[in-house]
């Protein structure tokens, strides 16, 4: 498996990425438009690595597919800020509650509900632990890896190795089978301690937009290399591309508030050329060991770089002080000529460009590759959530019956008579087509490989092909009716899929390390500052040695063994 294209994690974009993902969801292969039903008892395949076996029996009586009578699941509820509760509705008593225990039989009870801001949820689920009060009997962390590695642990919550090749169905299996490495920041010894959901790729993985109008003007061609985006940078910082008569744009519109983590105005392609990216951790050149990047010498390279653009002022000096939207606000009010960011720019915020600029335009093209003709940029990891189930819960089988059905949820737009137009009918909203009612119970509407989503989107809808499920072919005709999504997202996600390679994730996904929670925010401070004031030139490019020798000395030896035992011991397991 390449790992590359196998981890992304999805910051869902915030119009057709929703509805197109939702409606790919059913495409996983030779599976594509087939709907196994919850109620089909279980899997009679194990995993490749278990083996055949016999079909597992429930733990509770099951016919007709459904528990019957009806059992219970405690879970609670994390309330997110996207979470709407319609007709009347609560946490509690809803109308997915109410469909699950009608056509599954599960009965879901909930213990008590907090909101993830300013880290309620975690606040409540870490005192509940440590308090001895009962705990659930499933738990979704919402993919929060310490929440999640304090509960495993714990001690409290369930090995889940052997119940993944009892009870999962031949669709979370192929899942899991496709990407294994969903596994690593979950497994304690080679056991499973919880159930990664893969989230939807590749929402977060930059591209580049350049104001094609600008390049026209100055009869300049479309960087492909770091050395002719810095051609262009200059053209677009001293040439007037506005045309008023002022030296008043930049080339590149970036923030520096946030080296790896925002997704506008992204930085990782420009640190990426270079072949290192800011908090990441990567696989050394023989594949046998990890090195953290922003202390290799391909970092300082990078810093150099960018360095020398702040002084030629193709940066703007604010930099250091904006955060990615504000940065982005540089290029779609006409004050900057590139930036980068996600394939979903075309429909936030890039249409202000047109708004604010009369005949301003755009195109979307790679990011550029560095000094070896390779590119590189941050992709987030593939977990979107994780699942806990509580040691004593009895009834695990129950949880992969859920899991089946959000499944088919996701993948045909609705499962038994919840239809769109059934939800419509009665006053639910949807974002796109994934309703609001997923996100009401313990596990999202995912299971379902988020490579065979994205490749089958574009290779059926551009190459013209009918989608292979309804859903899927009504989210084709809406965005065949809609210019930002065939003229803008759709390129996007093809000049994405040009660099696939380019995708780095950070390799290291294990828990936080014992010298991590004691010197990682100094370290981390360290880091940013170093970068920052060097690039700024308020530092010498010299203090990158010096920067270096210090994270060394100061614990990041020490946190470098740590995370190598992790990864010998997890990944290469030796």
């Amino acid at each position: 498996m390449n790992v590359r294209n196998k981890r992304i994690a999805a910051t869902l974009a915030p119009a057709l990425l929703v509805s197109l993902l939702a409606a790919c969801s059913g495409n996983s292969g030779n599976n594509a438009g087939s709907a196994s039903s919850p109620a089909a008892s279980t899997s009679s395949s194990a995993t490749a690595s278990a083996g055949e076996s016999a079909p597992a029996k429930e733990t509770a009586p099951f016919q007709n597919g459904k528990y019957d009578p009806p059992i219970s699941i405690n879970t609670v509820i994390p309330i997110t800020d996207d979470i709407q509760y319609f007709n009347g509705e609560t946490a509690e008593k809803n109308i997915l509650f109410d469909k699950v225990k009608a056509n599954l039989g599960l009965d879901i009870k909930v213990l008590w509900t907090a909101p993830t801001k300013n880290e309620g949820f975690k606040t409540k689920m870490l005192l509940s632990l440590s308090s001895g009060e009962k705990l659930p009997d499933v738990i979704n962390t919402m993919g929060d890896t310490d929440l999640t590695n304090q509960l495993i642990d714990s001690g409290k919550f369930m090995d889940l190795t052997d119940a993944i090749a009892q009870y999962a169905t031949d669709d979370v299996k192929r899942v899991y089978d496709a990407n294994p490495d969903l596994f690593y920041s979950v497994t304690r010894n080679g056991r499973i301690m919880a159930l990664p959901i893969p989230s939807f790729g590749p929402n977060g993985s930059p591209v580049m937009y350049v104001r094609q109008d600008w390049l026209d003007k100055l009869g300049l061609k479309a960087p492909t290399t770091i050395d002719e985006l810095e051609k262009v940078l200059d053209a677009f910082t001293n040439q007037d591309p506005d045309g008023n008569g002022k030296k008043d744009t930049v080339g590149l519109a970036l923030q520096l508030k946030n080296l790896s983590g925002d997704i506008f105005a992204d930085t990782t392609a420009l640190f990426g050329a270079f072949g290192a990216i800011p908090n990441n951790w990567r696989p050394a050149a023989d594949g046998q060991s990890l090195v953290y990047d922003p202390v290799q010498p391909e970092m300082k390279n990078a810093i150099a770089e960018l360095r020398d653009w702040m002084a030629k002022g193709y940066i703007s000096k604010d930099a250091p002080q904006q955060d990615g939207a504000t940065a982005t606000g540089l290029f779609t009010s006409g004050k900057a000529g590139v930036v980068f960011g996600p394939n979903w720019f075309p429909y936030f915020p890039l249409p202000d460009l047109e708004k604010n600029i009369k005949g301003a335009t755009y195109k979307v093209y790679p990011v550029p590759t560095g000094p070896d003709g390779q590119a590189g940029r941050r992709a987030f990891p593939l977990i979107g959530a994780t699942i806990l189930i509580n040691k004593n819960y009895e009834h695990p089988d129950a949880v992969f019956k859920y899991a089946q059905a959000m499944y088919e949820f996701g993948r045909d737009s609705g499962i038994w008579d919840v239809t769109r137009k059934s939800l419509i009918d009665q006053g639910y909203a949807a974002q796109g087509s994934s309703f609001q009612i997923v996100k009401y119970g313990f596990m999202p509407n995912y299971f379902v490989d988020p490579w065979e989503q994205i490749d089958g989107y574009l290779d059926y809808l551009v190459q013209g092909k009918p989608g292979r499920t309804e859903s899927e072919q009504e989210s084709f005709d809406s965005c065949k009716n809609n210019p930002l999504c065939i003229n803008g997202q759709i390129e996007s996600m093809k000049a994405w899929k040009t660099q696939q390679d380019a995708d780095t994730i950070n390799a290291f996904v294990g828990p936080t390390t014992d010298t991590q929670k004691t010197q990682g925010d100094f370290l981390g401070k360290l880091e940013y500052e170093t970068i920052v004031k060097i690039i700024f030139g308020t530092s010498p490019l010299e203090e990158f040695d010096s920067f270096v020798a210090k994270w060394k000395s100061g614990g990041g030896d020490k946190i470098t063994q740590e995370v190598n035992d992790w990864y010998t011991k997890n990944v290469l397991k030796k």
